[in-house]
Order: C-alpha cells, then sequence, then structure tokens
C-alpha cells in the first residue's frame, strides 16, 4: 500500500489525493486539473500548444470556450478563440492546438483563457486553475539554431505520464514527440520512475506483476516514434549506493528492474531492492547506463524519511560507471559542483564522459510542482523539456545508433551554442570523446561555434587541458569576444610532451532580449584523451 505521499515532487501537481485519515488539503478543489502548456521555443514561427486535462473521471469538465491572446515583442496581440463546447470525462485526456505565426521573431507571450463548467457552475482559468502563483507562459520563435553535420540532439532525462501517483503526474508521451519536434529535437528518452512504471496502469496504489505499463512505455516509444523524432525506452531506477543510502540511476533500452526504495510505498521498508552493481551488470551489453544527477543535494526530509543520498566516488569508479548526467535542467550550484567532481574523475585518469537532460516531470514551458503535500504548490521557469541538451555525433537517428554514440562519448552538452572540437595528429584526425597515442611532436587542435538568435552572441570560449594524476587542470587557450559574433573558428598548436593528457572546451554566450530580460548560455565537451 501506498502512505499518500512522496518527498520528491517535481510533476504537475495532482490536487485531488487526500490522506484517508486526515482529508485535508489547502489546494483541493473539485475540478478536474486543468493546464496550458506549451515548448519554450520554435525553430519556426509554428508551435503547438497543449491542453492537458487530468481527473475528469472524478469531477467530469464541459470546456465551452478558450481564447487564446499572443502578445509579440513589438506589442501587437493575436487573438484566437475556439468555441471548444468539449466535455471531458476520462482520467487523462489531451488537445493540441496548432498556431502558426509565421516570420514574428523573438518572444511572444500567452495567455489562454478557458470557460467551463464543473459541477454544474459556471468558471473560468487563465494557463491553469492549479492556484494563484506564477503561471507565465512565453515562446521564442524563429530560431535559428543550427548543429554541425553529424550532430542530432535530444532530451536523456525526461518523466512522461507513465509516472502518475497521489501528488504528481506528467504529459502524455504524444504531447513531448510534439514537442520535440517544435524545438528540433532528434530523440529523447523516457525515464519515468521503477516504482511508477510497476503500478497497475488505472490504480498508482496497487503494483502490477505483469508490469503492463513497463510495457506499454515501450510500446510507445516504437509507435510513436518516426523519421523525425526517436524515442529511448528508459527508466529512473532507484538503487542502494555503498551506504545503502537510496540514489537513482538511468537505464536505456534495458529490462525492467524493481526500485523502491524512495518510493514512500511502504514506509517500514526504504531499501531498494537493487544495488547500483545489480543495474550494471543486469543491464546487458545494448543498454546505457548512467548515474542521474549523482551530486545534487538531496532535501532534508528526503534524506530522512526515504535514506536519499548522494552518489559517491567510489559508487562510481568500483562499479565501473562511464556516463553521469550532471546537467540536469539548469546551470545551478549543484550543476558546478558536479562538473567540479568530473574534473577530480578526469585528472585521477577516470574515462567518465559527461551528459545533460532536465528531469522535465510533463513542463515544457513552466514547472508546477507541490511544494509541500496538501499545503501549497510552487512554480518557476526551469526545469524544462529540451532546454539542456545532450548532442551527439551519430551515424543515425535509430536508437541504437544514438546509445552506442553515447557510450563512445562523442557528446557534448549544453543549453544553446553548438560546437565542434578536433585534434589533428599527423593525417589523423579525432574527434569528441576519442582516444589515441600522440605520433607527431606536434598536433593541433581546431574549433567551430555556433549560437543563435536565442542564445546570443558568443562571449568566451576557453580550451582546458588536463594531465593524468595532475593536480588541476590548465588554460590552455581563451578568447574573450568584444564583437558580436554568433560564429567563430580558430586554431591552436600543440606539443607533444610525452605526458598522457586530455583537451576539453567550454564555449559562453549571453543576450539581453527585447522582453529586457538577461539570459547566459553555455556548452561543454567531453574531452579528447591523448596518450604518450
Amino acid at each position: 500500500m501506498t502512505s499518500g505521499f512522496l518527498p520528491l515532487i517535481l510533476l504537475y501537481p495532482e490536487i485531488h489525493y487526500r490522506f484517508k485519515k486526515f482529508p485535508f488539503s489547502k489546494y483541493y478543489k473539485r475540478q478536474p486539473e486543468i493546464i496550458f502548456d506549451l515548448p519554450y521555443k520554435s525553430r519556426t514561427g509554428k508551435f503547438p500548444v497543449f491542453l492537458i486535462v487530468k481527473d475528469a473521471d472524478l469531477f467530469p469538465v464541459l470546456i465551452w470556450e478558450i481564447k487564446f491572446t499572443f502578445m509579440s515583442e513589438d506589442g501587437k496581440p493575436f487573438i484566437k478563440t475556439y468555441l471548444l463546447q468539449k466535455k471531458f470525462s476520462s482520467g487523462m485526456d489531451i488537445q493540441i492546438f496548432e498556431f502558426d505565426m509565421g516570420e514574428t521573431k523573438g518572444f511572444v507571450t500567452m495567455i489562454a483563457e478557458a470557460r467551463f463548467y464543473s459541477g454544474g457552475q459556471l468558471a473560468s482559468a487563465s494557463n491553469d486553475n492549479l492556484s494563484k502563483y506564477i503561471n507565465e507562459l512565453e515562446i521564442y520563435l524563429n530560431d535559428d539554431e543550427e548543429l554541425f553535420d553529424g550532430f542530432i540532439q535530444g532530451d536523456l532525462h525526461y518523466h512522461s505520464d507513465f509516472t502518475s501517483d497521489q501528488v504528481e503526474f506528467g504529459a502524455p508521451a504524444e504531447a513531448a514527440r510534439v514537442c520535440a519536434a517544435c524545438l528540433g529535437l532528434d530523440f529523447f528518452a523516457l525515464t519515468d520512475h521503477s516504482y511508477d512504471l510497476d503500478d497497475e496502469p488505472d490504480d498508482y496504489l496497487k503494483n502490477d506483476p505483469e508490469l503492463k505499463k513497463f510495457s506499454e512505455m515501450k510500446t510507445a516509444c516504437d509507435e510513436l516514434s518516426d523519421d523525425q523524432v526517436t524515442i529511448i525506452p528508459g527508466e529512473e531506477v532507484t538503487v542502494r549506493n555503498a551506504k545503502n543510502r537510496n540514489v537513482h540511476i538511468l537505464a536505456y533500452d534495458a529490462p525492467f528492474f524493481h526500485g523502491s526504495g524512495d518510493s514512500a510505498e511502504n514506509w517500514l521498508s526504504t531499501r531498494s531492492e537493487n544495488s547500483i552493481g545489480d543495474i550494471k551488470t543486469g543491464a546487458g551489453e545494448r543498454s546505457l547506463v548512467m548515474a542521474a544527477h549523482p551530486f545534487t543535494k538531496v532535501p532534508w526530509l528526503e534524506y530522512l524519511l526515504v535514506r536519499r543520498g548522494n552518489w559517491s566516488i567510489e559508487d562510481i569508479t568500483d562499479n565501473n560507471i562511464t556516463h553521469i548526467q550532471i546537467l540536469n535542467g539548469d546551470h545551478d550550484e549543484d550543476f558546478f559542483k558536479s562538473m567540479a567532481a568530473w574534473v577530480g574523475f578526469l585528472l585521477k585518469g577516470h574515462r567518465i564522459f559527461i551528459t545533460a537532460g532536465n528531469d522535465a516531470h510533463g513542463n515544457f514551458n513552466i514547472f508546477r510542482q507541490v511544494k509541500t503535500p496538501m499545503f501549497s504548490l510552487i512554480s518557476a521557469h526551469k526545469q524544462l523539456f529540451g532546454k539542456c541538451r545532450t548532442v551527439v555525433f551519430s551515424e543515425s537517428s535509430n536508437k541504437e545508433d544514438i546509445i552506442n554514440s553515447v557510450k563512445k562519448g562523442a557528446v557534448y552538452i549544453t543549453d544553446g551554442p553548438h560546437l565542434l572540437f578536433t585534434v589533428t595528429d599527423g593525417g589523423n584526425i579525432y574527434d569528441i570523446g576519442s582516444e589515441f597515442h600522440a605520433e607527431n611532436e606536434k598536433m593541433e587542435a581546431e574549433f567551430f561555434i555556433t549560437s543563435s538568435a536565442y542564445s546570443g552572441p558568443i562571449k568566451g570560449i576557453v580550451i582546458y587541458r588536463g594531465s593524468i594524476r595532475g593536480f588541476e587542470e590548465k588554460i590552455l587557450y581563451k578568447k574573450q569576444l568584444v564583437e558580436r559574433t554568433y560564429t567563430f573558428n580558430d586554431k591552436i598548436e600543440m606539443v607533444n610532451d610525452g605526458i598522457d593528457h586530455y583537451i576539453r572546451i567550454e564555449v559562453y554566450t549571453s543576450v539581453t532580449h527585447a522582453n529586457g530580460k538577461y539570459y547566459e548560455h553555455r556548452a561543454y565537451s567531453n574531452p579528447i584523451w591523448i596518450r604518450k
């Protein structure tokens, strides 16, 4: 049985669950959840708007009319009204509206006003009907983002409606696929929690030994994938670390693994069924396994109640974990702490690769979540689907090639600019993730950088060199650009000094948009290893 309280709350908030013995909830209302959402940007002037209606089986609703008001940076409004007259009466329903604002460029704000009948009364909602908190929606249109040939990009950590429980739910996978196409993502992974994927499809309070939800998730990935977007089946598994604390590991295209330690499904047991090593061993050769946000700070309540913990250095090295997701939706304090830990691994000679994801739980433009169960909700513009991306040099966009390329480390991570980084030794050219023995006295490193209107002009480029068994990285190249440029190319000569080392590149952009907001964006490559 389930206790009715999950400490980690990051999805659309479930507002109808109440404790059986103490049926109080400050945000409970006798209406279904009504939520409007849309991508944070679009490659063109075309974009979808999603209407998500949840728990209408409990509280049927007739949505009579929806008025969309869009305001572009030039102050000109665009208004579209739909006389919907549609009754919603299922547990989860989605309606997708398509808009085309042509050559409109820059940020556009949206207000979606719904008039509906619920419980025999006429009511209204603006962008959602959850609570009075920040719910501003805006999208950047006609971004001129461009990847280099051979590269594809995606989000490796996303939660869908296969996660649904007492306090949270995600958006249907169909909506994520439509959103991915709008953003220009070539792939994304469904990584719903292990303790949700083993529930009965229609009852999150019961476990299902037949694992129908897990099977349905894999089927959805196959059926929704097409020539434009590939969906990789995955799972975020709760596992035991060396200290018997619960940490999360991502397993892609792997068998199902049970992991209920921090699910709060049984307060008397917080021990997960599997260890880190169990997943690494059991995933199989064709699968990919990586540490999920390994150094993110754990809330004290989760630490006390469900034995959440962090990954240690030994958890990663002793279990031969070669991939860590260090960028998790934002360049925050946890990210820079994770970067420092990763550099420490590299200097000690560990060949470990970094990836990015957003841990977005059904949120495309803004996350809405439970702050304190039964008491309060919060929202913010962060951890949005597709915003922090893993960019992969891959032979194709099919599932197997993507996974294999990530395994090889032919990857950089970004929330904006794009890069191409190589080392030439004689007649041989080596890309990101490569390892080679230097044959000549001199080598040449070359890079190409591109940015877009959304990400802003290139501001800085740094190439780091780290000597294996060294104490710290050295700056091999540093360039600060004053002129406003969106493309840059340079090369440097390197001397073969007979020391095992690696080099990697970081890129920075920044921009103040017409909406008055200042944004910074970054890209980080995996290393190129050079052996003596």
